[in-house]
């Protein structure tokens, strides 16, 4: 671990033994952390391990409430929290992660064994001037429409006695290479990170970007009255920063290689989302993401649900439509790209007390430019009509660069879409009891078409089960799966695959929980597969 983590994990912790050993009058303390260890090893169907990890993962929270002392409604309220993350992987080899002239063949930019995440941590206050204001400053998540984000900074929030609320923040989005970061809620399609004992030899990973400061700003408009009906309107937009290679290969003239270092778009969007709930009725939602870089709607969905016996039977109609967008750096920008639409209708029930049954069936429907079924064919066809030479192009494939081929892939009456439907279905069954529970899920997902269209059919299902065998104090859990998958395009990689899972458990004390899992899974491609787990999470509240 580096200096700057160790010391980050210290100050956590000091600041969770003042908490317990120190209670200030008034203030409420909360530390809740977790410790979770497996290892497990990829191995070829030869036998060999390929990839070997043993992996510990570890979480701390404090949380400080009331800081103004004690808590008056309608009062301005104080509060702090913090959450730590530190992933270490112990099964990384120095070759890996440690760069070299010996160690290019196995060296990964920006992998690193014991990386230290800043959740969340920030300070705030809420309900100041008069309940007009709210105020946070720090590591914050923000989840909306626009998908979930991160970012350090300060938001501050307008609630207003005329049913609506508006929001406006500010500061750095949150981008892996940068200290305590991850890069996870940064936009797709650019590898950033740290370069470290290599700036100096960068060009060697040209496709391995620089990590710089993101700054970013958003606005925020949402309904703040009835509990019935809620709306948000947002608007968000992120800047990249700092220098980037233009391409993956060196000038032919000097052998340098091009870089772009101006203030430029990373990601900009706006978006609405909508509820309305009523008791006794339904439900109504919905919302539409724009990507203002890309030009183009990124998501949108609805849900309609009903209760035709309330609290017994619920039923609904969900549609989800989804086109993959990047960052405005990434080389992704310049493909095409097609949506994915899923429409499902489902119900649910309770025809008694500790069992509950639930249906979903719907399809999905795969967007592409042209029909996948006989775009080959047709392909080579438009170079050569001679049966050799058109065997050899399907066998071999196509330079789309040149002739027939290329022209044929640039007319638009070639590029109609064409969906290519999947069914889905899923089917779920649970009962409890006082001490456990059992449940038995199954999952349908198929294709349609020849064996030149068919995406192919995955089938399975799980039993679970979960049962207390002294008071509240020993648990013992486990599940048993059967999958099965084929794919008409591969059809030596069609296999049936079984696996089981014991996890027994124990809480020695309220504030604390230990478990271990124990997985193995089998099917005939890779053979036999296990997974050891050890679980541990406290939360003390003084």
């Amino acid at each position: 671990m580096g200096r700057g983590g160790a010391r980050a994990i210290g100050g956590a912790a000091a600041l969770a033994v003042s908490a317990l050993c120190f209670p200030a009058a008034a203030v409420d303390f909360e530390v809740a952390g977790d410790v979770t260890a497996q290892g497990y090893d990829i191995v070829s169907p030869w036998g060999g391990v390929i990839l070997g990890r043993r992996r510990v993962l570890s979480t701390l929270a404090l949380s400080a409430y009331h800081l103004q002392g004690d808590y008056v409604p309608g009062e301005g309220d104080y509060s702090a929290q913090l959450r730590l993350r530190l992933d270490v992987d112990f099964g990384l080899t120095n070759a890996e992660e440690n760069f070299s002239d010996d160690n290019l063949p196995f060296f990964v930019p920006g992998l690193n064994q014991t990386p230290v995440d800043l959740m969340y941590g920030y300070v705030e206050g809420r309900n100041l001037a008069g309940g007009w204001l709210d105020v946070r400053a720090g590591r914050q998540y923000i989840t909306d429409v626009l998908g979930w984000w991160s970012f350090d900074g300060a938001r501050v929030g307008v609630t207003t006695p005329f049913y609506f609320r508006a929001e406006l923040y500010g500061g750095l989005e949150q981008r892996g290479g940068l200290p305590v970061s991850t890069s996870r809620f940064a936009s797709q399609g650019v590898w950033r990170g740290s370069h470290g004992d290599f700036e100096d030899r960068a060009t060697l990973f040209p496709s391995y970007q620089f990590a710089s400061p993101a700054p970013a700003i958003g606005v925020a408009l949402e309904s703040d009255g009835p509990n019935w009906i809620h709306g948000r309107f947002t608007y968000r937009r992120v800047w990249n920063t700092g220098s980037a290679f233009l391409g993956q290969f060196p000038s032919p003239i000097d052998g340098s290689y091009e870089t772009f270092d101006d203030l430029r778009v990373s990601s900009e969007r706006i978006g609405y989302a909508g509820s309305a709930f009523l008791t006794e009725l339904g439900s109504v939602k919905g919302g539409v993401s724009y990507d203002l870089v890309n030009d183009q709607i990124n998501r949108a969905y609805g849900t309609m649900e009903f209760f035709p016996i309330p609290d017994k039977v619920t039923t609904g109609v969900d549609v989800d439509f989804y086109v993959p967008t990047f960052d405005g750096d990434s080389i992704w920008n310049w493909f095409t790209r097609n949506p994915v639409v899923t429409a499902t209708a489902r119900v649910s029930a309770l025809p008694y007390e500790g069992l509950e049954t639930s249906l979903q069936v719907g399809t999905r429907l795969w967007m592409a430019d042209g029909d996948p079924a006989d775009w080959a064919r047709a392909q080579c066809a438009a170079s050569s009509t001679d049966q050799v030479q058109l065997d050899r192009c399907l066998r071999d494939g196509v330079d789309p660069s040149v002739g027939g081929e290329r022209n044929f892939a640039r007319d638009e009456a070639n590029r109609s879409t064409h969906a290519a439907p999947d069914l889905l279905l899923d089917a779920a069954t649970r009962y409890r009891w006082g001490t456990g529970r059992v449940g038995l899920t199954g999952h349908l997902q198929s294709g349609f078409g020849s064996d030149a269209s068919n995406r192919g059919r995955r089938v399975g299902g799980v039993l679970s089960a979960r049962q207390s065998l002294a008071g509240e104090v020993v648990w013992l859990g486990g599940r048993v799966s059967v999958y099965d998958w084929d794919d008409p395009l591969r059809p030596n990689r069609h296999a049936t695959s079984f696996g089981y899972v014991l996890a027994p458990e124990w809480r020695p004390w309220r504030f604390a929980t230990l478990r271990m899992e124990w997985e193995h899974n089998t099917n005939r491609l890779v053979g036999q597969r296990y997974r050891a787990l050890g679980y541990v999470a406290f939360e003390v509240v003084p």
